[in-house]
């Protein structure tokens, strides 16, 4: 009875408190004792075919308080939602509009923000003869897919299902698979996070050391140290020999068949433009005349021959092939497996050709620049299975391929 006054008079209740909070229509205060809400299976809270919005549960199937927010249960575990299944509806065919490069079913990068624009469409069936509301929903690595609305009567409509931005861990790729609930079947997701190189300036730089000399530990471009010689986050970028980092040499990878990659940037015949020894321009230039160089005429001084860094962090250049050779000499590297044991743990990223601008040999050859010109070519580090040694005059500067740094 007193608490019943209380209520009428102040307009809150306290129980465990005299003086309850103002701002609140029910305070609990308690030092031995917590509150207990209303604990149920994922199955025994669908039964609730119309759930108000804000009604709280403990899901003892997921293990954490939920919430609906009045379409969907949010799960405060996972941070994500989940759709109430209505069984007049049913979910059908999938389609992707992901944005990577690679095809529409690849919706982001590695370590990046999923992109913008990469959608999923879903045909949605209403079999009842009434005007049904939808919330639809799918999640996976913190990824969450969802669409709500309302369906037409014995309709059938295709649905635009948005996702949260969520930025993908820095060595996810591939498949995910995401239950899509909110109807009376199920189905799967399959949208594909791909892998891309970094910019050279967002590459860590870190030293290591090998005989008399020191280098950087990664490609430039790489996520990581290689943990094996065909390790697609340790490839890095490829570069034209002496062009800047001007995002012609980011490469992007399917991140299921991790052998299936392409330039990030387009490649185009651009002669004109070439004319520059330093162009802003970020698409790969082919070219299968003159020199074979993307340059239409060659200037080699004002490139990575003289004391520059190229590419490279400062305090760092490209290898000589004198130092290259060095490196293979103190090594005793006689093929690509050896190349990786050692300290320098040299990925085969394989090259970009000149002529089209497509990768090849991803985890099988070796190809690393150094700043020595031969003739119309320049010298690089050559790595296979039965090989490992320097080639001073067979590949032409157009090509694509990858830079180690050394420190000056």
């Amino acid at each position: 009875m007193l608490l019943l006054v209380s209520s009428g008079v102040y307009g809150q209740r306290g129980i465990g408190t005299n003086s309850p909070d103002t701002s609140a229509i029910l305070e609990l205060a308690s030092t031995s004792k917590g509150f207990l809400p209303p604990r149920m299976s994922t199955t025994e809270r669908n039964v609730i075919s119309t759930p108000p919005t804000g009604l709280v549960i403990y899901n003892t199937t997921a293990a954490c308080l939920q919430w609906f927010n009045g379409v969907l249960w949010f799960d405060t575990f996972t941070q994500t939602t989940e759709g109430l299944p209505n069984n007049n509806l049913t979910l059908g065919a999938i389609t992707y509009q992901g944005k990577s490069v690679v095809d529409a079913i690849g919706i982001g990068y590695n370590g990046e923000a999923v992109l913008a624009g990469s959608t999923i469409t879903v045909v949605l069936n209403n079999t009842a003869g009434t005007e049904q509301g939808y919330g639809l929903s799918a999640t996976d690595a913190g990824l969450i897919y969802a669409a709500t609305g309302t369906i037409d009567a014995n309709a059938t409509i295709s649905v635009i299902l948005t996702h949260n931005a969520m930025v993908m861990p820095v060595l996810e790729s591939g498949v995910l698979t995401m239950a899509l609930t909110g109807a009376s079947n199920t189905i799967n997701l399959a949208p594909r996070i791909d892998i891309k190189s970094i910019p050279a300036s967002a590459t860590q730089v870190t030293d290591v050391v090998y005989g008399t000399q020191t280098w950087m530990d990664r490609n430039l471009g790489a996520r990581r140290v290689a943990v094996a010689k065909n390790d697609v986050f340790s490839y890095g970028n490829h570069y034209q020999w002496g062009r800047p980092a001007d995002g012609h040499e980011i490469t992007v990878y399917n991140g299921t068949a991790n052998n299936d990659g392409r330039g990030l940037a387009d490649a185009t015949v651009l002669e004109a433009l070439a004319a520059d020894a330093y162009p802003s321009y970020a698409n790969f230039i082919v070219t299968n005349a003159g020199t074979k160089d993307w340059l239409a005429t060659q200037a080699d001084p004002d490139r990575w021959a003289i004391a520059s860094q190229g590419p490279c962090p400062v305090n760092y250049h490209v290898p000589t092939q004198a130092e290259w050779t060095i490196a293979d000499t103190f090594g005793s590297w006689s093929n690509n497996t050896e190349a990786y044991s050692s300290t320098l743990k040299l990925p085969s990223a394989g090259f970009r050709d000149r002529t089209i601008g497509t990768l090849y040999y991803q985890g099988t050859y070796g190809f690393y620049w150094s700043s020595k010109v031969s003739g119309t070519n320049a010298s690089y580090l050559f790595l296979y299975s039965s090989l490992a040694y320097m080639r001073g005059d067979l590949y032409n500067r157009a090509h694509g391929f990858t830079v180690r740094c050394l420190k000056d």
